[in-house]
């Protein structure tokens, strides 16, 4: 390793580990020196009441400090419809559940019947209503269909 890029080098920790990385990095490279699981997500730890910021699976640039600090969290795989997404949510609401089903397009309202099913033992199955949440577990299935009304 040259002497410049040991200066450029800082000491992150991820997961109360210590690591050493180059600086700047990638999110690719995070994920491989934290080895975090396919399944799960990288956050970088924020200051003060802000929500901690996302470190997405990809060659972009990271720009670290000195003793940054990242955990993983395990992200819950759901299906919508039969297309699979992923929540790092414990609980997921209709509108949610919605803006999944219409992605990109259209635009989210309450005029859909949502049905789940495999879902934990505290709401195994059902129909979740506008304004509802229901609790998540990996493998849990929703179907959204059109109520016909406007």
């Amino acid at each position: 390793m040259s002497e410049h890029e040991k200066q450029s080098e800082v000491r992150i920790h991820i997961n109360r580990e210590a690591y050493r990385s180059p600086n700047p990095t990638t999110g690719d490279a995070l994920y491989d020196l934290g080895e975090i699981g396919k399944h799960e997500k990288l956050y970088r730890e924020t200051e003060g009441n802000a929500e901690d910021h996302l470190i997405h699976r990809n060659d972009h640039s990271v720009h670290l400090v000195q003793d940054d600090h990242f955990y993983s969290q395990k992200a819950t795989i759901i299906f919508v419809n039969g297309d699979e997404h992923e929540t790092e949510k414990e609980q997921i609401t209709y509108l949610q559940v919605v803006e999944l089903f219409l992605g990109s397009g259209g635009q989210p309202s309450n005029e859909y019947l949502v049905k789940y099913s495999h879902g934990p033992s505290e709401n195994p199955r059902g129909t979740l209503a506008p304004g509802q949440k229901v609790k998540v577990k990996d493998d849990m299935r929703f179907r959204v269909a059109g109520t016909g009304e406007s």
